[in-house]
């Protein structure tokens, strides 16, 4: 009875309150939040970096995330971000190894940004939270954060490689680089900046359409 009552009140919740918690694109962790902009601009300079990446953020976040959400109440605010650095620094040694399994050592071209990722802002910010999530509600954002990161992180991978090596996944589909310069660190502050106003302007039209279609529905 308690599980239909649940599924019901999800179902009546407001228009603004659903949209507050969709994470992959609406509330993007990177392209919203400004979440994990260092390897982002860094080190997603191609495709296939941005899928690396991906993958990786994928296997730290979701069981980082869980496990953390049952220890919450048991460890200090303090130590709370310690302690979460600490599980995705375990998790990192079997996601590293799988990488190297995939994509060999193409791997090293991802740097210092690779290890970086277990103190990165994506996974601390879980520790903001005080109180403690379902089970199966820390699961779903664990998977949506990683998520709405791939999309983000690849979007701008693909760009960067486009314009600036004329590639894609490491095919030449140019004969020239349109603009070499988003190939650099600086030219990735450019990418970001202008796909994040690209993304706003895109998340506002939704909303409009959302709100438009709940007053005509009304």
């Amino acid at each position: 009875m308690s599980r239909i009552k649940r599924k019901s009140q999800r179902l009546i919740l407001p228009v603004e309150e659903r949209l507050r918690r969709e994470i992959i694109f609406i509330n993007n962790p990177v392209l919203v939040e400004g979440l994990a902009l260092a390897p982002v601009i860094a080190a997603a300079v191609t495709l296939r970096n941005a899928v690396m990446l991906s993958v990786m953020i994928l296997g730290l976040t979701i069981p980082t995330r869980f496990f953390g959400n049952l220890l919450i109440g048991y460890i200090p605010q303090r130590l709370r971000a310690m302690i979460y650095a600490l599980m995705a620094c375990i998790c990192y040694i079997p996601g590293y190894m799988l990488l190297s399994w995939i994509f060999g050592v193409r791997v090293i071209n991802l740097g210092i940004y690779l290890p970086m990722l277990v103190v990165d802002s994506i996974l601390i910010s879980r520790t903001e939270i005080p109180q403690r999530e379902p089970v199966a509600e820390s699961l779903l954002n664990g998977i949506r954060t990683a998520f709405g990161f791939a999309v983000a992180v690849s979007l701008v991978g693909a760009v960067r490689e486009i314009t600036g090596s004329g590639s894609i996944w490491g095919i030449m589909i140019l004969e020239t680089a349109p603009i070499p310069i988003i190939a650099t660190a600086t030219g990735g502050f450019i990418a970001v900046a202008v796909l994040c106003a690209v993304f706003q302007h895109f998340i506002s039209m939704t909303k409009r359409a959302v709100y438009r279609g709940t007053k005509d529905n009304e």
